[in-house]
C-alpha cells in the first residue's frame, strides 16, 4: 500500500498533462501511486498516459464517460490504495518537494485522520507568486471553510475520510467547499504553513467566462443545498451565509447584464442587496442598480468592468 494516492481528473487537456505527470514522477518522495481519470477525452490523452504507464506500473489510467470532474475524482478515490489521497489538476503541477513536505508533516503530526492542506502558487508569464492564505480566526471550522479558498489540489486527506465522504457531482461550482463542510463537521482541518508546493499555471481556459456560463447560478444551487437544515453547512453563521449568498446573486446579476438582460440583472442586484445590506459592496451595487433602472446600461457595465481590473 503506497503512502500517497494522487488523483488527476482530466478532460481534453493532453497538452498540459505531461507536465503534471512528470511533476509526480520527479518527487523526492517516491512512495506513491498516480491515478489518471480520463473524463471522456476525445484528444490523445490516453496515448500520453500510456507513454508513462508503460515504464512505471505506479501510474494507472481509468477512462469514463464524460461525467464532470467530481465524478472523475470519486472514481479515482474508489480505486485508490494509498493511506493519504492527494489531488492534482491536469493544468497544475507539483514542486518536487510537495510529497516530502506532506510526508514529514503528517508523520510528525498528532492528527492523522484529517484534511491537510497547503498553500498554492500561481504562475503567470514565468513568474511564480504564492497566494496569501487566510488564517483561521473564526469561531468554528465551518465558518472558516466558507471564507478560505481551499482548492482540491491543495489538499491531502486520509483515505478513511474520503471513503466515507465523496464529492457531490450534482454541483459544477463549489463542489469542493461543499465536501469540506461535511468533512470539517467531523474531522480536523490542518493547514501546513510555509508550503506553497502546488503551482497553478495561468491560461485562457482557467478563467470562467461569465457571459457564456452563469457560474453564479451554479454556485447558488450548491449554497442553498449546503445551508439547508439537513446539511452541516447550516451551522455556518447567518452573517457569513448572507454575505456568500449575496455574492452569488451579484454574480448572477453580472451574467445577465453581460447578456443584455437588464431587468433580470436588476432583479438579482436587488436580491444581492437585500440578502446582505451590510455587505462592503452595497454602495457600489446601489450605484450600478441606479444606472440600470434609469436605462444607462453602458455606465453599469463600465462600473462592473472597473471592479474587475
Amino acid at each position: 500500500m503506497p503512502f500517497f494516492s494522487i488523483i488527476i481528473p482530466t478532460y481534453n487537456r493532453a497538452f498540459f498533462l505531461s507536465k503534471a505527470i512528470e511533476s509526480v514522477i520527479n518527487q523526492t518522495v517516491q512512495d506513491w501511486e498516480l491515478i489518471i481519470v480520463d473524463d471522456g477525452s476525445t484528444d490523445n490523452t490516453k496515448n500520453i498516459v500510456e507513454i508513462y504507464s508503460a515504464n512505471d506500473n505506479r501510474i494507472k489510467y481509468i477512462f469514463q464517460q464524460n461525467l464532470e470532474r467530481s465524478a472523475a475524482r470519486n472514481n479515482g478515490i474508489r480505486n485508490a490504495n494509498g493511506e493519504f489521497i492527494c489531488f492534482l489538476d491536469s493544468d497544475d503541477y507539483y514542486s518536487k518537494e510537495r510529497l516530502e513536505g506532506l510526508y514529514d508533516f503528517i508523520n510528525n503530526s498528532t492528527e492523522k485522520i484529517a484534511l491537510f492542506y497547503t498553500g498554492i502558487c500561481f504562475k503567470k508569464n514565468e513568474v511564480i507568486t504564492p497566494r496569501h492564505e487566510l488564517k483561521n480566526t473564526f469561531k468554528n471550522n465551518l465558518d472558516f471553510i466558507t471564507q478560505a479558498i481551499i482548492g482540491t489540489p491543495q489538499t491531502c486527506i486520509h483515505k478513511s475520510i474520503l471513503k466515507k465522504y465523496l464529492f457531490n457531482y450534482d454541483f459544477k461550482i463549489g463542489e469542493d467547499m461543499e465536501l469540506w463542510l461535511r468533512i470539517a463537521n467531523e474531522y480536523p482541518i490542518v493547514y501546513i504553513d510555509k508550503q506553497f508546493t502546488i503551482i497553478a499555471s495561468d491560461h485562457d481556459d482557467r478563467s470562467v467566462d461569465e457571459k457564456r456560463f452563469n457560474s453564479g447560478a451554479e454556485q447558488l444551487k450548491m449554497l442553498l443545498f449546503a445551508f439547508s437544515p439537513q446539511h452541516p453547512g447550516a451551522k455556518v453563521s447567518n452573517s457569513i451565509q448572507n454575505k456568500i449568498l449575496s455574492n452569488a446573486y451579484f454574480s448572477i446579476a453580472r451574467h445577465y447584464l453581460y447578456n443584455s438582460s437588464r431587468w433580470k440583472s436588476i432583479r438579482f442586484l436587488l436580491r444581492s442587496i437585500i440578502q446582505c445590506p451590510e455587505h462592503p459592496q452595497t454602495k457600489y451595487k446601489i450605484n450600478i442598480l441606479v444606472h440600470l433602472v434609469i436605462g444607462n446600461t453602458k455606465k453599469a457595465l463600465s462600473l462592473i468592468n472597473q471592479s474587475k481590473n
